[in-house]
């Protein structure tokens, strides 16, 4: 993209974002917010170093769980900070467990079964899925899981969303 590119999806003057190449302007955080969304990047783009672009999250570390009590846990995967656009979580369903409708929003999910059984529900249909398989579906449907069986079922569940 070229700095007259630039400037007229930022709504900046070329000579502006020329200098601000350049190192002889900062620009406010408002400018730089208008700047990173013409680029259609995160505003976190411009303070990420790169040690900063690889995110570990140890077994000990995970958030979430399951308490004697509750017939669906969900345990987040992925680190809630750095790339927001995908998520995964393991999630574990008791015997005979719904799980509460599934927020509907503009991303993908991808479920994997690891053990048991589980039904998805999405778009009107039903699909019984067992270890080993695995569902990609729109969210922006109806969707939610049940594990009508006899035994846990344990899934690892990822969303891809837009950047926000």
């Amino acid at each position: 993209m070229t700095l007259a590119e630039l400037g007229d999806k930022a709504k900046l003057s070329t000579s502006y974002l020329s200098q601000v190449e350049r190192d002889k302007t900062t620009p406010s955080l408002s400018t730089l917010a208008d700047i990173a969304a013409a680029l259609d990047a995160r505003l976190r783009y411009f303070f990420e170093t790169e040690a900063e672009l690889a995110y570990v999250v140890r077994a000990d570390g995970a958030r979430g769980g399951l308490a004697p009590e509750d017939q669906v846990a969900c345990l987040r995967l992925t680190p809630e900070i750095g790339n927001c656009k995908l998520e995964m979580y393991r999630v574990t369903l008791q015997p005979h467990s719904t799980s509460e409708p599934l927020p509907t929003l503009a991303a993908e999910e991808f479920v994997f079964v690891v053990t048991g059984e589980l039904t998805v529900r999405a778009g009107g249909e039903s699909f019984m899925l067992t270890p080993g398989d695995s569902i990609h579906y729109d969210a922006k449907q109806p969707h939610y899981w049940s594990n009508d069986g006899d035994e846990p079922c344990s899934v690892i569940w990822s969303r891809a969303t837009a950047w926000l």
